[in-house]
C-alpha cells in the first residue's frame, strides 16, 4: 500500500516463490529431442544463458545459484521449492516413428525437494530429499486453463492453508473453492459459488480473496469475494469499479524501480571478461546518474601499451527507455574491435586515456 519498497532486475527469469531467504525466480531450459544416429552419442549440450535460478534478497541483491543437473521444471509448496532436474544416468531408445529415425536420449528424473530458507549458492543431487519422477514434466500450472479449473489446479497460499478452486465442469457449472491445510489431502472446508468464474486470488491467514465475474455473461461487473475456513457462506467485498487506490499511491519514481539492480547486472556480466586475447584488465563502472549515465568499460590492449581505452555506453535512451541488454551485444563489438584494432588514433588520448 506504500508504493514500491525495493525492486530487482530477474535477468530474464520469473518470479516462481518466496520465502524468508527471498524471492525464488526461475528461468526454464529450452528442451527438444535428442536423437541420435548411435545408441552411445553422448548427450546434446543444452544452451542454457544463466543460472536456473536466481534468489532476490529482502535486503536488496541477488544470487545465482547452481544445480547439478538440468532443471527443466519448477514447483513449490509452503516449505519448499521443488525442482525437476534430469542428470546421469542416460539411455537411448531406439525410434522410428512419428518423427526421424534414431536413437532418443532418456534421462534420469528427480524432483529435488529445496527449503524455501536455504542459504546454499548450490545445489547438488543429494544436498536435500529427493524424488524419483517418471513420464514428462509438468508442474501445478499447466498452459490449457480448461484443465486447470476442471482440476481446481488455480490456488493461493496463506499461513498453513492451500486453496484450490476450479469449475465443476469444463463448460461451466459451479466454481468450487477447498482449502487445505498442513500436509493433510482432507479438505477443511468446501465451498460452492454458483453462476461465477474467478479469474485470480489470492490468501492471507485463513482467508481468501477471489476475483470473480458472471458465468452468464449478463453482467461485466467483476467483484471481489472473501471467503474463509471459519465458514461455508460468502462475503461480497466491493465491486471494481468502487474501488478507490488514489490515497494509497505514490508519485512516479524518479528513476526505474530496479534501475540499481539492473547496472549491478549488467556490471557483474562484464567486469572481468577477456573480450579479446588482445584485452586485459578489462573492469566496467556505471558512470553518472539515470537516465544520462553511462557504463564505462575499460581495459588495456596489447598494440596500445601505456594506454587505458575506455568504451562508454548508453543504457537508457533520451525518454529513460532501458534500451536492448548490453551484455548480449557489447562482447562481440569489442572482440571485433580489438581484433581489427578499430580505435581512434593514440592523440587522441588525454592524461593516458583513449575514449573510444
Amino acid at each position: 500500500m506504500d508504493g514500491v519498497n525495493h525492486a530487482e532486475y530477474l535477468e530474464g527469469t520469473h518470479l516462481l516463490t518466496a520465502g524468508s531467504s527471498g524471492a525464488w525466480c526461475f528461468r526454464p531450459t529450452r528442451t527438444r529431442d535428442d536423437v541420435a544416429r548411435t545408441a552411445d552419442e553422448p548427450p546434446l549440450l543444452r544452451p542454457q544463458t544463466g543460472p536456473p535460478l536466481l534468489l532476490a534478497h529482502p535486503g536488496g541483491g541477488t544470487t545465482p545459484i547452481d544445480v547439478d543437473g538440468v532443471v527443466v521444471a519448477a514447483d513449490f509448496d509452503e516449505r519448499s521449492v521443488r525442482l525437476g532436474v534430469e542428470q546421469a544416468p542416460w539411455s537411448r531408445i531406439y525410434r522410428e516413428t512419428p518423427t526421424s529415425a534414431g536413437y532418443v536420449l532418456q534421462q534420469s528424473k528427480s524432483w529435488i525437494h529445496v527449503p524455501l530458507d536455504t542459504e546454499r549458492t548450490h545445489i547438488g543431487l543429494d544436498d536435500h530429499p529427493r524424488s524419483h519422477a517418471d513420464g514428462a514434466w509438468h508442474t501445478s500450472e499447466y498452459a490449457d486453463t480448461t484443465y486447470n479449473e476442471l482440476h481446481r489446479r488455480k490456488r493461493a497460499i496463506g499461513d498453513g492453508v492451500r486453496w484450490h478452486w476450479g469449475m465443476t465442469g469444463r463448460h461451466g457449472g459451479v466454481l468450487l473453492v477447498k482449502a487445505f491445510r498442513g500436509g493433510s489431502s482432507t479438505p477443511v472446508r468446501e465451498i460452492e459459488l454458483p453462476g461465477v468464474q474467478a479469474s485470480e486470488g489470492t490468501a492471507h491467514g485463513d482467508q481468501l480473496w477471489l476475483l470473480v465475474r458472471s458465468v452468464d455473461g449478463s453482467s461485466s461487473t467483476r467483484h471481489f469475494v472473501r471467503l474463509s475456513t471459519d465458514t461455508a457462506k460468502s462475503e461480497v467485498e466491493t465491486a471494481i469499479d468502487d474501488l478507490d487506490i488514489t490515497g494509497y499511491c505514490r508519485a512516479v519514481a524518479p528513476e526505474p524501480a530496479d534501475h540499481a539492480s539492473y547496472v549491478r547486472y549488467c556490471v557483474r556480466r562484464l567486469d572481468g571478461w577477456q573480450f579479446s586475447p588482445l584485452m586485459h584488465d578489462v573492469r566496467a563502472e556505471f558512470i553518472g546518474d539515470w537516465p544520462h549515465g553511462r557504463l564505462h568499460i575499460s581495459f588495456t590492449h596489447d598494440d596500445y601499451e601505456g594506454l587505458t581505452l575506455v568504451t562508454r555506453l548508453n543504457l537508457y535512451d533520451e525518454q529513460g527507455q532501458r534500451l536492448d541488454d548490453v551484455t548480449r551485444y557489447v562482447p562481440t563489438e569489442l572482440m571485433e574491435q580489438a581484433d581489427t584494432r578499430a580505435y581512434p588514433d593514440r592523440s587522441h588520448a588525454v592524461g593516458g586515456v583513449l575514449y573510444l
